[in-house]
């Protein structure tokens, strides 16, 4: 039929199109408003108790990255479906004006969709249009179908609602010419009719999940914990750069005695840095700039720690292997060592994207074997990066072996082997037995008279040692809640019989005072 024609002969049923217009438009904002009460408890509401709950439960830091994957996921799900609720409050209420404004203009469209269908099927309960006659493309139940008017040529017109997701429903004019034939037994009927909103809102949901994964899993981590896209480094395979590439000694050497055999030492006049293997006796010259061993944060929450005070294990001193981690430029980490008492030293490269790094750490193993470790802050959220680099050179070369999220700030990680390590906050300890790979929570039992937090960055608690086959030996240092010692913060000795998976306490140490 012309579709001018048909516009005139609906100019005349103006009064129930609107009617059914504006009821439709009425049930569409009250499923509207119920699809936003129900989106905001389900992702707002209800994701927040799942993450909290299951965040107090989950061992696994690897299991809490995702955990908070998931919550933020359902954020974005929860925000967009109440930023899709205003925009479709917006476009019914602009589509009411419009009505209103031009009755004609509102038939000319909903007449071009009409004759998209021709063709029409039927069954008990409902008409069936199609664009042609192989796959039928709406449902309209018959009892929402109301007729309009005929036309000169008998053609009946129609107006029906078809059914789209979670309650919502549009109009859909169609024409009668005589009585539709039977919905052919090979074609489906409700199922699969009226579903291209499901398939779009599933489209949604996958880009929406892999965009937020894909954020967490790349941008997060990689801008979070890095000034530019981590690049791992595979190996530093190049040979060590030797002292022609490093600073010279522009000062003299210290000639004063010390207390310790092996010490570092600051000359504050000329900057340079000097260690003794023999208590003072000898001194050699370190060919680093004393800024380039604080690299990164060296805040404790009192303040900078000052100048020639150093975190520890970021170097030791020996005549048979002395070592530094330092940075010159605040974004690659160098590795600094000497097998010869000082004499001549050679650096390896460890990381080509190290920013922001806060703790610090190596550790060297009998066999030459070695574990370097450093965290990544964030100034938007407490939770730090933990990459994990291994040697088995004796800090020649390099290669990263894993890394990690950690949901508080790193107090300690430390080493028993290459494999089995451990990583400490100020609340909880995490154990790994695959070299990084993975992280749990070990079950740590803390007496009824204790608790635990308040410590510096500078002071270094937890340290794991082995001290048999099969035990271990930390010291976390607690406050004590009762007593006459109520407030003061003790060392206390714990050992753990199951390779760090629990651990008992065994007895109270000397009291730690916090410039410790």
């Amino acid at each position: 039929m012309d579709q001018e024609s048909l516009i005139i002969d609906l100019l005349s049923a103006g009064e129930p199109i609107y009617r059914r217009v504006r009821k439709n438009r009425q049930k569409n904002l009250i499923s509207a408003f119920l699809f936003l009460i129900g989106a905001s408890v389900l992702f707002f509401g209800i994701g927040s108790f799942v993450y909290q709950y299951l965040g107090m439960r989950v061992h696994s830091i690897d299991r809490g990255y995702w955990l908070r994957g998931f919550y933020h996921f359902s954020l974005v799900l929860g925000g967009i479906s109440a930023a899709a609720t205003v925009v479709f409050f917006l476009v019914n209420v602009i589509q009411e004006i419009r009505l209103r404004q031009s009755f004609q203009r509102f038939l000319e469209r909903y007449v071009k969709e009409a004759a998209k269908y021709p063709v029409v099927y039927q069954d008990r309960e409902a008409y069936y249009l199609a664009e042609d006659d192989r796959k039928p493309t709406l449902r309209l139940a018959k009892d929402d179908c109301i007729e309009l008017t005929t036309t000169f040529d008998d053609a009946v017109i129609y107006l029906g609602n078809r059914q789209e997701l979670w309650g919502f429903s549009s109009i859909q004019l169609f024409v009668l010419n005589g009585e539709p034939s039977l919905l052919p037994a090979t074609f489906p009927k409700a199922k699969g009719v009226n579903q291209k909103w499901l398939l779009l809102i599933i489209s949604f949901i996958f880009v929406s999940g892999t965009g937020v994964f894909t954020y967490y899993g790349v941008t997060r981590y990689q801008n979070l914990y890095s000034a530019e896209p981590s690049r791992s480094t595979a190996s530093s395979a190049a040979a060590p750069l030797t002292s022609n590439e490093l600073l010279t000694q522009q000062g003299t050497a210290p000639t004063k005695k010390v207390n310790q055999m092996n010490q570092l030492d600051l000359n504050e006049q000329t900057q340079e840095l000097y260690l003794t293997t023999n208590g003072g006796t000898d001194w050699s010259f370190v060919p680093l700039k004393p800024e380039w061993l604080r690299t990164g944060s060296y805040l404790l929450t009192s303040g900078e720690i000052p100048l020639g005070y150093w975190m520890d294990k970021t170097y030791d001193v020996s005549k048979a292997f002395s070592w530094f981690i330092y940075s010159e430029n605040e974004k690659e980490l160098f590795f600094l060592f000497s097998s010869d008492n000082g004499q001549t030293w050679k650096k390896a490269l460890v990381s080509e994207a190290a920013q922001r790094i806060r703790y610090r750490k190596a550790q060297f193993f009998a066999d030459g074997s070695g574990i370097l470790v450093y965290s990544n802050i964030s100034p938007e959220v407490s939770s730090e990066g933990l990459e994990i680099y291994q040697t088995n050179d004796q800090g020649q070369t390099w290669s990263r072996s894993n890394g990690t999220t950690i949901n508080q700030p790193v107090q300690n990680v430390s080493f028993v082997n290459p494999a089995l390590g451990f990583v400490s906050t100020r609340e909880k300890l995490y154990y790994t037995n695959n070299s990084g790979s993975s992280f749990k929570e070990a079950v740590v039992t803390i007496p009824a008279d204790y608790q635990t937090g308040g410590l510096d960055l500078f002071q270094s608690p937890n340290e794991v040692t082995q001290v048999s086959t099969n035990q271990l030996e930390t010291k976390f240092y607690l406050l004590k809640t009762n007593g006459i010692d109520q407030g003061k913060m003790f060392a206390c000795l714990y050992r753990s019989s199951d390779n760090g998976e629990t651990w008992q306490f065994a007895e109270q140490l000397s009291q730690v005072q916090l410039t410790d």
